[in-house]
């Protein structure tokens, strides 16, 4: 069984009531902005769909569900970008001629494009013939994190599903769950640190980037508090393989610590609550603003940096930020 996150299955409970009334949409595009959970949203649905028992996030049991569960189900396709990470209007013209075959397993066809927002303009053309003449019991589901990228003609086609998203209380039980041997304070921060996003936390714990990240925390908050200069802090925050990291940090500290000054958060402890703390004390709604501006201006900017010029415009960055007027 493709089980959803419980959070989902409400918004899976109802797409599978439409399609035991046999009104589903032929073709959805899937808002996920957040890149949470949209493709186990879609593999549940898929299940659903393709399951002989038509039972939410599939029943196991039936040959339909144990063919997914092998990865070899003939009558799901999910298209994804090549090398070049656009998908081509090959690819499209492939789904075309796949999707007019009859089923081989049972009622129904699901064809999932994933991002959508990846299909270079040719590919895009392709498709609009598929959406404008949709091959009979085939469901597409376009899955993007950013749909304003689509071409209009392709959403308008399209029923938009944006998914749903826990709340910060639902996804930290969430995550205790998963996590239920993890130090209560540790998993605190990391699910701060990954912008309160479950899914994405429990990426990062099975990573080996926890203490990476909790240290470049810890260097910004002696920053903040002027234990440690401009110059010192960055070469402790530079990070070869992600040079917009530490802005990323700073930028969601201090969209916490603007939320933490309207609504005060109780119990809450750890290495980044520390640097929420910090800037939600000292500075201003005002000017923590400011900051999560020019976090964000500096983010964008640091992917065209090289190593040198990134740790150099790491420094400059500090220095002018260092006062919260």
């Amino acid at each position: 069984m493709n089980g959803p996150y419980s959070w989902q299955v409400p918004q899976l409970e109802q797409l599978r009531h439409h399609l035991l009334k046999q009104d589903l949409a032929h073709a959805y595009l899937i808002d996920d902005p957040a890149g949470e959970g949209s493709q186990g949203f879609v593999r549940a649905l898929a299940s659903t769909i393709l399951c002989e028992q038509t039972q939410l996030g599939g029943c196991s049991n039936c040959s339909s569900c144990q063919l997914q569960s092998a990865g070899s189900h003939s009558d799901l396709l999910w298209v994804m970008p090549e090398d070049s990470k656009q998908i081509k209007i090959e690819q499209i013209r492939s789904v075309i001629e796949w999707s007019h075959q009859t089923p081989q397993q049972g009622r129904a066809k699901v064809l999932v494009l994933d991002p959508a927002d990846r299909m270079n303009v040719y590919a895009t053309n392709s498709l609009l013939k598929l959406l404008e003449e949709p091959a009979p019991n085939t469901y597409l589901f376009l899955i993007s994190t950013s749909p304003a990228r689509l071409l209009p003609t392709i959403r308008s086609r399209c029923q938009r599903l944006n998914l749903l998203t826990p709340t910060d209380e639902e996804g930290l039980r969430w995550l205790r769950e998963t996590r239920p041997d993890a130090d209560p304070e540790l998993l605190q921060d990391v699910y701060a640190i990954t912008g309160y996003k479950p899914i994405s936390a429990q990426a990062l714990f099975d990573s080996e980037q926890v203490a990476q990240r909790l240290a470049m925390v810890a260097a910004l908050t002696e920053w903040l508090k002027g234990y440690c200069g401009p110059i010192e802090t960055a070469k402790k925050l530079a990070a070869k393989e992600m040079p917009s990291l530490p802005y990323e940090l700073l930028y969601r500290a201090a969209a916490s610590a603007q939320r933490q000054q309207v609504l005060p958060q109780a119990n809450r402890r750890g290495v980044f609550q520390a640097l929420i703390d910090e800037l939600a004390g000292r500075w201003s709604t005002k000017a923590l603003s400011r900051l999560a501006e020019a976090c964000g201006k500096a983010r964008s900017l640091s992917g065209a940096s090289n190593n040198l010029n990134a740790e150099l415009t790491l420094e400059h960055f500090l220095m002018t930020q260092q006062k919260p007027v």
